[in-house]
């Protein structure tokens, strides 16, 4: 062999090196990218541009810096999707449940009241599908995941703290801590979501000072939570951080733990069923029990309207994100007597039923209810099939937990708050984020 050949050698390692090193920087950017759209979008999902731009209650299209904001979101999102676009399909064909409820959300434009609505705000989903697909593309496991969540969790949390120091006659209303978001109500749910975050991280974290850091924030969280006065969003938590996330520990360690608990929940239900039988408890009375109001605030007169508005178009609905938020063209609680008659403010501040199966059936009707149902029931099964699977991975079984007790505080929520699959709320939208990821995180980091 020469030395020309040699030199020629040399060369080619060389190159292969340098490649090497440049594909190296290029994934190491873009991670970076991604975990920068996951935090910015976290935040602007969670608290818009409030306390600058407050909503009035008559638009379903949302103002011209929120229309921008989120097509710039997309666009940031595309590179992520085409970097790893044989990944994003691989999620996509895993996530066929999600994006049959996204077919049926579109379908239900053919009978809409509002099309134009029903096809803007469809939009706005999409946009939250290609962000989550983007990032879940990219960032592959919990360990990649979980820092910018937190991140941004993080970050809502202390500005809220501050922006209520700073102006509290705008954070406070006469029900409670809203600080920046639009209502007590949507700040109860956010921090819903950053406590069960904060938490789930707790089972993979093992660095004291990460530990104790994830600790108090979760404490702030709930202290937050409190100042909300949302007592069932706060009970709803502490059922979630302090029962479930150990249960499903407990169910992840043993099939028969697993079992035990499996029986543990058959009791309880069992123990509910046999009450409402023996001291013949109606709805009303289990609410008294549970939160010491009957009326659950007077979301019985809602609900009530809810079913009559429902019964008008049972089947199909009235086309998806096409009632609220329509004033002055349109309100759906305008042929329907309650609290709110005749008082502007009221259908300004009205813009759900406050049951979020309700609303499904109002956005499409039985058709709707049953592609959610298919949704939820696959869902469970890719959880259970987690749980079965047991990763020695920590950080799996985080991410794993994470998707399974925040679905579940998702599903309950859903009752008092429309959320699922609902336009514009943060729980749902944050669903569909994690629903994506989890699905990444199983197919493993390579492609």
């Amino acid at each position: 062999m020469t030395s020309q050949d040699n030199w020629l050698d040399y060369l080619s390692a060389r190159d292969v090196v340098a490649q090497s090193s440049q594909e190296a920087l290029v994934d190491a950017l873009v991670r970076w990218l991604a975990r920068i759209v996951l935090t910015v979008a976290m935040v602007y999902l969670m608290v818009g541009f409030g306390p600058l731009v407050k909503s009035d209650g008559q638009s379903a299209e949302g103002g011209a810096l929120r229309q921008v904001f989120f097509m710039l979101l997309a666009c940031l999102s595309l590179p992520l999707i085409l970097v790893a676009w044989r990944r994003a399909l691989a999620i996509l064909a895993r996530c066929w449940a999600l994006l049959l409820v996204y077919a049926g959300m579109i379908s239900t434009v053919f009978w809409s009241a509002f099309p134009g609505i029903t096809v803007r705000r469809f939009i706005v989903y999409v946009i939250v599908l290609m962000i989550g697909l983007g990032v879940a593309s990219v960032l592959r496991s919990p360990r990649q995941y979980f820092p910018p969540v937190i991140a941004a969790f993080a970050f809502v949390l202390f500005a809220n703290f501050l922006y209520t120091a700073a102006v509290p006659g705008k954070a406070w209303s006469d029900i409670g801590l809203q600080a920046m978001h639009t209502s007590k109500n949507v700040a109860g749910m956010v921090t819903q979501g950053m406590a069960i975050t904060f938490a789930s991280a707790l089972l993979a974290v093992r660095n004291p000072l990460g530990f104790w850091s994830l600790v108090g924030l979760t404490v702030l969280s709930l202290v937050f939570l409190a100042l909300t006065l949302s007592k069932t969003a706060l009970a709803l938590v502490l059922l979630c951080v302090v029962v479930l996330l150990p249960i499903y520990m407990l169910i992840w360690t043993s099939r028969v733990l697993a079992m035990l608990a499996v029986a543990g929940l058959a009791l309880i239900a069992g123990l509910v069923v046999f009450s409402t039988g023996t001291f013949n408890l109606s709805g009303p009375d289990w609410a008294e029990i549970l939160t010491g109001d009957p009326t659950f605030t007077a979301r019985d007169q809602l609900w009530g309207a809810g079913v009559q508005h429902i019964g008008k178009h049972p089947w199909f609905g009235y086309g998806w994100g096409a009632q609220w938020s329509m004033l002055p063209v349109y309100h759906p609680l305008w042929n329907y007597i309650g609290f709110w008659t005749g008082i502007e403010a009221r259908y300004l501040s009205l813009r759900q039923f406050h049951n979020g199966y309700l609303d499904i059936m109002v956005n499409g009707g039985v058709y709707f209810a049953v592609i959610v149902a298919i949704y939820g029931i696959d869902l469970v099964r890719k959880i259970v099939s987690a749980i079965v699977r047991r990763s020695p991975d920590r950080w799996q079984f985080a991410g794993s937990a994470w998707l399974a007790v925040y679905f579940v505080s998702v599903l309950v929520s859903n009752m008092m708050e429309s959320s699922l699959f609902y336009p514009d709320m943060f729980l749902g939208q944050f669903l569909v984020f994690l629903t994506l990821a989890h699905t990444s995180w199983q197919m493993g980091e390579r492609d």
